[in-house]
């Protein structure tokens, strides 16, 4: 899976928190309910690489969020060691927005004691939709498998079909933007502080970047806050125009994000470069070693 977007990097669970710098008010609430949707226009496609940690600026608009992406991923490392949820997403690759994607996922996160790993990273996706790819599940266990992925292709033909697949390789980031070796709270965390850290370089002064905290929030019927990222003006080093991220009020972690780009000309709507929407969320559900059996991929599990 392939999310290197140069902002939201690995935006598979992105967690900005709940009070950052910037307005703060209750606006209309926003429902996230209907999920489907057509293609939009298309625009070029971006992948980054993570920038070297720097000092921001005291006054900049995005210090407050680092702070709390830190403080939330130092929480989530001692809190949360496994969750499942339902994946919603569509991706903008190569220029073209895709269809709605469903995804099963169950990942059980990285435990290290010092620097010896005593649980390496653990991840099984089963593709629900569209019919292109359902039936497909994927098997990533890091330091398993040559730091390749199981893969059962699914969709219309040879479904049955088991491979060994690079998890950045061509053929993994022509169907997603995020590298499954990116998946699981505390790496999304980790680089989205430095993709952060990248874009308040990009703008030192903050005079193109606004931060602003919107209450009232609906996805699915669960109450979220809202971050809301804004680069008003297109510059080098800024990728995207607007991103949104939804956080949970309850649990605290995000529920969907999405982010788009500039727009060619003033009125129009800024195209959609991404959007991730996650239901079902269940955080330390202790997940079986059953649970990333290779034997699943061949099963109806």
């Amino acid at each position: 899976m392939r999310l290197q977007p140069k902002l939201f990097g690995a935006c598979l669970l992105v967690a900005v928190g709940t009070v950052v710098g910037g307005r703060s008010h209750a606006a209309e609430p926003l429902a996230v309910n209907d999920i489907r949707g057509s293609a939009g226009e298309r625009t070029t496609n971006f992948r980054p690489s993570p920038p070297a940690p720097r000092d921001i600026g005291a006054q900049h608009p995005l210090l407050s969020v680092l702070q709390y992406a830190r403080k939330e991923q130092a929480y989530l490392r001692q809190n949360v060691h496994d969750f499942n949820c339902r994946l919603v997403k569509r991706e903008r690759i190569d220029g073209i927005l895709s269809d709605y994607h469903h995804v099963d996922m169950f990942v059980r996160e990285e435990v290290r004691d010092g620097n010896r790993i005593t649980s390496p990273l653990s991840i099984y996706l089963r593709f629900v939709g569209p019919s292109s790819v359902a039936g497909r599940r994927v098997l990533y266990i890091e330091g398993q498998n040559d730091g390749k992925m199981l893969v059962r292709n699914g969709g219309r033909h040879f479904d049955y079909v088991v491979a060994q697949i690079d998890p950045e390789g061509h053929a993994a980031m022509q169907e997603s933007l995020v590298p499954i070796t990116q998946t699981g709270l505390n790496r999304v965390l980790q680089h989205m502080v430095k993709i952060l850290e990248l874009h308040a370089l990009a703008d030192p002064s903050g005079e193109n970047t606004q931060v602003e905290r919107i209450e009232g929030a609906k996805i699915n019927q669960r109450s979220c806050n809202v971050v809301r990222i804004l680069h008003p003006s297109k510059q080098p080093g800024l990728e995207f125009h607007v991103a949104n991220v939804f956080i949970d009020v309850e649990l605290h972690v995000p529920m969907r994000v999405d982010f788009s780009d500039w727009p060619k000309r003033a009125g129009q709507t800024p195209p959609l470069l991404a959007e991730y929407t996650y239901t079902n969320l269940k955080l330390n559900p202790n997940l079986p070693n059953s649970t990333f059996d290779p034997a699943r991929l061949r099963g109806n599990r």
